[in-house]
């Protein structure tokens, strides 16, 4: 699909089904097309913990809903010129072209791969006002020390929260950011720092939710949310058949799997259920786990994958990156945190990598990254 399709009336007034997959799931993605014939309405793919894709199928009146919302709260208008360097089969790239057209703005998708001085390149021949970004895109433009272009007005974050460090850096080099948290169930952004933080200092939480939604805590602290936006149905395979899945409750709740902290309308996000494991029946946070590792690596990256055991239910797998492993500290840090912790919650011997692998938003691919550590069964 090109954007130029996007922002085209015939799009939205259509009554058919599109299915956006991403390039390894296109085969899956047409036959699902195919079934769901005579269906209306846009479905993208999402994985859970697992790795395991979902498919999430929205409204247009939704996605249009969304990108009202969100158009106002950025007070776009046909003055903008907007940037985008995501995918358009996913949600977050969807949405800034769902905004072009409702805010009747010019829309430039971002050319080739991903390169942070060609894309400033273009910023500045575009003459972009609005972009949208995830974190390892920032990462790379303060790590290059590129300058914002003065014509961008707002950069919005999305995709994972970014270290607030890292974000006041890139605001130092004139990146308006405005982090965002949203899910593709949603649509695009269910909340979103205020336009005129742009131009002061960084905040990654708490974020303000938009006021098209309403919202609450569920069991578990798990955020829960009504609103014209939301997703209609998932949709999965069961052997040949096609399963929908309906997720909302009789007054049109969706309990979603992030749990969340909330102060009036400011939300936080503390971690995810689907990334608590029981081991020998005591439950451990695997995101709690990674963040203090985290906080004590000046920067570099954790992640911490529960592989099966047969008599523990799981193991805990400490992966970090190459370039965070000076000096034998990941070594010691890891003797530490085993000292202090029960014996269920402690980590394995660490493995280091060079990369982590990547989907397309840059956000670390579990199931790859699992592949790599897992030997093939015989």
């Amino acid at each position: 699909m090109e954007a130029s399709e996007l922002i085209a009336e015939a799009f939205w007034k259509s009554r058919n089904v599109r299915v956006l997959a991403p390039p390894h799931l296109r085969q899956d993605g047409a036959r699902l097309e195919r079934e769901l014939e005579g269906e209306e309405g846009v479905v993208f793919a999402t994985s859970g913990s697992s790795g395991l894709p979902k498919w999430v199928l929205i409204r247009r009146a939704a996605l249009l809903a969304s990108a009202e919302a969100v158009s106002k709260h950025l007070s776009l208008s046909d003055c903008d010129r907007l940037m985008l360097p995501l995918p358009l089969y996913h949600v977050g790239g969807f949405g800034m072209a769902a905004r072009s057209y409702v805010a009747g703005c010019d829309l430039r998708v971002s050319s080739g791969r991903w390169d942070p001085m060609c894309f400033v390149g273009e910023l500045q021949t575009h003459r972009s006002t609005i972009t949208s970004l995830v974190p390892a895109q920032v990462h790379d433009l303060v790590s290059g020390r590129i300058e914002a272009p003065p014509s961008l007005r707002a950069v919005v974050v999305g995709g994972g929260a970014l270290a607030e460090t890292e974000g006041q850096a890139a605001c130092d080099l004139g990146w308006p950011l405005l982090q965002s948290y949203g899910m593709t169930e949603a649509a695009s952004q269910v909340a979103t720092d205020d336009l005129e933080r742009a131009n002061g200092r960084f905040r990654a939480s708490p974020l303000p939710v938009l006021p098209h939604w309403e919202f609450r805590l569920g069991p578990q602290d798990r955020l829960e949310l009504r609103g014209e936006a939301l997703f209609e149905f998932y949709v999965r395979w069961d052997g040949d058949a096609l399963v929908r899945e309906e997720r909302r409750d009789r007054e049109e709740w969706f309990r979603s799997s992030d749990v969340v902290e909330l102060d009036g309308s400011l939300l936080a996000v503390r971690g995810r259920v689907d990334r608590q494991v029981k081991i020998l029946g005591e439950m451990v946070d695997l995101q709690a786990v990674e963040d203090e590792l985290q906080s004590h690596l000046e920067g570099g990256e954790v992640r911490v994958l529960p592989l099966p055991d047969d008599r523990r239910g799981w193991r805990l797998q400490p992966v970090v990156g190459r370039a965070a492993a000076r000096s034998g500290k990941v070594d010691d840090l890891i003797t530490i945190f085993n000292r202090r912790v029960p014996g269920y919650a402690r980590l394995e011997e660490v493995l280091l990598v060079d990369h982590f692998p990547r989907t397309a938003l840059g956000k670390i691919d579990d199931a790859s990254l699992r592949d790599r550590i897992v030997p093939p069964r015989r």
